[in-house]
């Protein structure tokens, strides 16, 4: 199974923009997961993922902006279910590549001259801003957030999200990148690289909106609620702890159903009735079908309740 970074940068991945976003986002990823080398010959980029879907995006921008195919090897990793993929760009490109991801820059006498931060013209503008950050997330974003599971016990780990690099210039510039978009970050050595790391379920939420990984941030809302939830039940007396956990559990999942429902067709496209459950148990995620009765607005039964939640359960599944 795929862990959670992984599927986020796989999200990530599927998000395509063009012109001067295209090239920002490529700047984001040569500088986060390339690799520059020069010989004899010139300048050669090589840019490593194990995600096909970046693979592709490389791939497609480099079609698009230079109008050549970039090379690309499986490289199988051992005791690994997953391949590392290396894009060898063209040669006769990779200098103009340089330059126009601001990368490098020709100096008075023409020879290439590398640029260790985040040029400002690559982020001058809120999209090729949100572009730029996008590629360092597919190329050196990682996290240690479990997601807990229904019938599972709450995971332990805090929310905290990190980047790894190898230079501490870009490491300071990533952070002040952040901080224009309101995001807190800090950096600190690690052996040989500079970390930068997000801590805090808002600030992370926010982390993953800003690059679009939409369902990240669903999955944030639905691990909160359900951690709020188990650590109210484990404040409770141990009395009923059956019928407490069947509540919880059931809550869970009708969360969990509403906000796939938002995300895939927004909750306005349900029928008033399904409507007004929906936003009855989203403003109560911790009250039993008793009292949702009570606070329902219109009048209700219990069993009336209840099909309604499952029939929104069942629209959830079937839209999956």
């Amino acid at each position: 199974m795929n862990s959670f970074s992984f599927e986020l940068k796989k999200e990530v991945a599927q998000i395509e923009c063009f012109g001067d976003e295209s090239i920002s986002e490529l700047s984001g990823l040569i500088k986060t997961s390339g690799e520059i080398t020069k010989n004899s010959q010139g300048e050669r980029i090589v840019v490593f993922t194990e995600i096909d879907e970046v693979a592709q995006k490389i791939e497609k921008y480099i079609k698009n902006i230079y109008g050549v195919y970039v090379e690309k090897t499986f490289v199988e990793k051992p005791f690994s279910n997953s391949n590392r993929i290396e894009i060898i760009l063209p040669r006769e490109i990779t200098r103009q590549v340089l330059i126009d991801t601001e990368i490098a820059v020709l100096d008075e006498d023409k020879y290439l001259e590398f640029q260790y931060g985040i040029s400002k013209y690559l982020v001058q503008e809120e999209e090729t801003a949100r572009a730029f950050l996008r590629g360092a997330f597919e190329g050196a974003f990682s996290c240690n957030i479990n997601l807990s599971g229904i019938n599972k016990e709450t995971s332990t780990t805090g929310y905290h999200a990190e980047f790894v690099f190898s230079n501490e210039i870009f490491a300071q510039d990533f952070c002040f990148l952040l901080a224009d978009f309101d995001i807190i970050s800090k950096m600190t050595p690690r052996k040989n690289s500079f970390v930068v790391y997000v801590k805090g379920l808002d600030m992370v939420s926010d982390l993953f909106a800003l690059v679009g990984a939409n369902r990240g941030v669903l999955a944030l809302q639905n691990e909160s609620a359900y951690r709020s939830i188990r650590n109210t039940v484990n404040r409770q007396n141990n009395c009923a702890t059956g019928n407490l956990t069947k509540t919880i559990d059931a809550s869970v999942r009708e969360i969990e159903a509403i906000n796939f429902i938002n995300e895939a067709i927004g909750l306005e496209n349900l029928d008033a009735p399904l409507q007004q459950v929906a936003y009855l148990r989203l403003a109560n995620p911790e009250e039993s079908l008793d009292e949702l009765v009570k606070l329902s607005t219109t009048q209700i039964s219990k069993s009336g309740l209840y099909h309604r939640l499952k029939k929104i359960e069942k629209i959830a599944s079937d839209l999956k």
